[in-house]
């Protein structure tokens, strides 16, 4: 005979260990029933057909609704509260059409604002008004009309861009050189340099 594997050993080991398999366990009370919930997708498509379906409903509902507001009329109560009728009201009027675009000329929107103060400028001297301002840059492209000065103001630290003719603070330039600039204001004339 053939010898006999260690495979074939280890079964033949554990069949005598372990009891017949045709022995029955003794008798036991009968197991009880777990409810187990089943969900088809059979199922899942009928609940969402009824979804769409009462959703479709609903929008008809609201839609007949809609309809039926807009065709009632509306009455809004009147009651003045006031004796003065519209024709008491003053309303402003509006001014010609120079005076707006004489508004729009003088506001270059590329510019920081600085209000007019001419009188300022009169009352204190041309001199001292410019003392505050020191000339940084003086550009220009190929033709002497194209010049332009950035001036700064040594007090708040605020650069400006003024080309020939422009006002600072009611003060305007009236020439630009490569190393200075004239301002002019009245009667005075004053200078600033690099």
């Amino acid at each position: 005979m053939a010898k006999e594997s260690a495979e074939e050993k280890l079964l033949k080991m554990m069949q005598k260990s372990s009891p017949s398999v045709a022995a029955k366990p003794p008798a036991s009370a009968p197991p009880k029933k777990k409810f187990k919930f089943t969900f088809s997708i059979g199922a899942l498509n009928t609940l969402l057909f009824l979804g769409i379906v009462a959703c479709l409903v609903a929008l008809a509902l609201e839609m007949h609704s809609g309809i039926t507001l807009l065709h009632q009329e509306v009455a809004f109560p009147f009651e003045s509260k006031t004796d003065v009728s519209l024709s008491d009201i003053a309303l402003p009027s509006a001014q010609s059409a120079d005076y707006y675009l004489q508004k729009i000329n003088e506001r270059n929107i590329f510019k920081p604002y600085v209000p007019k103060v001419a009188k300022k400028a009169a009352a204190q001297g041309l001199a001292v008004l410019m003392s505050k301002y020191k000339l940084v840059g003086v550009a220009w492209l190929d033709l002497p009309e194209t010049a332009s000065i950035m001036i700064e103001n040594t007090q708040n630290n605020k650069t400006f861009f003024l080309k020939q003719g422009e006002q600072l603070e009611g003060v305007t330039v009236k020439t630009i050189y490569t190393d200075r600039a004239v301002f002019s204001h009245e009667n005075e004339e004053t200078t600033i340099k690099l």
